[in-house]
C-alpha cells in the first residue's frame, strides 16, 4: 500500500474517532436541550465546534513540523514523529486512566474540551512532510472536515435518539482505540 494513501485514511479515521468520542458530543446535546435548540441549530454547533477544533489541531501540527524541519533533517524528523506518536499514546493512556478513576460525570463536561487542540494529529504531519506542502494541505483539510462533519453527524444522531446506547460508552474507550490506530501508525512509520 501507498504511504500517502495511508496517512490520508489514518487521517481520517482519527478525526472521525476523536469526535465520536462521548465527551466531544454530549455536552453539546446537553447545551441544546437546556437552550432548547432544533436539530439544525444543534448540528450547526457540532459543525461548527467540529471545524475549529480540527484547525486549531491542525496549525499547531503544521507550525510544530515546519519548525522542526527548519532546525533538524528528515532523518531526525522521522524518528521525532516515532517518539511523539509514542508519548501521545502514552499521554492518552495516563488521562485515559484519570478520567477512569476520577470518574468525573461526562455531563460537566466543557465545551472547552472540543477546541482544545488535538497532539495525535501532529505526529502524521511530521511523517508527511516529505511529501510536500501541497500533500500536507490536504491532509489537513481532511482533518478538519472529516472533524467537523464527524461531530455535526453524531450530534444530529444523538438529537435523534439513535445513540442512546453510546452514551453509556465511557470515553476512555475510544482513547484506548486511537492509542491503537496511533500506535499502528508509529509502526508503519517505523517500517517505511
Amino acid at each position: 500500500m501507498n504511504f500517502e494513501f495511508y496517512l490520508i485514511g489514518i487521517t481520517f479515521v482519527l478525526a472521525i474517532l476523536h469526535m465520536i468520542a462521548p465527551d466531544h458530543w454530549i455536552p453539546i446535546s446537553i447545551l441544546s436541550a437546556k437552550r432548547k435548540y432544533n436539530n439544525a441549530k444543534s448540528s450547526g454547533y457540532g459543525f461548527f465546534i467540529g471545524i475549529a477544533h480540527g484547525i486549531l489541531s491542525a496549525i499547531l501540527a503544521l507550525a510544530v513540523a515546519f519548525l522542526g524541519l527548519k532546525l533538524v533533517g528528515y532523518g531526525e524528523v522521522k524518528l521525532a514523529s516515532i517518539i511523539l506518536l509514542i508519548a501521545v499514546c502514552v499521554y492518552i493512556f495516563i488521562n485515559a486512566f484519570k478520567e477512569k478513576e476520577n470518574k468525573s460525570s461526562i455531563e460537566n463536561t466543557s465545551l472547552l474540551v472540543s477546541f482544545i487542540p488535538d497532539p495525535a494529529f501532529l505526529p502524521i504531519v511530521l511523517a508527511a512532510t516529505v511529501y510536500g506542502n501541497l500533500f500536507l494541505g490536504v491532509l489537513s483539510i481532511i482533518f478538519i472536515v472529516a472533524g467537523g462533519v464527524s461531530l455535526m453527524l453524531v450530534v444530529m444522531l444523538a438529537r435523534m435518539g439513535f445513540l442512546k446506547s453510546m452514551e453509556r460508552v465511557e470515553p476512555v474507550m475510544i482513547d484506548y482505540i486511537v492509542i491503537l490506530v496511533l500506535l499502528a501508525t508509529a509502526l508503519f512509520i517505523f517500517l517505511t
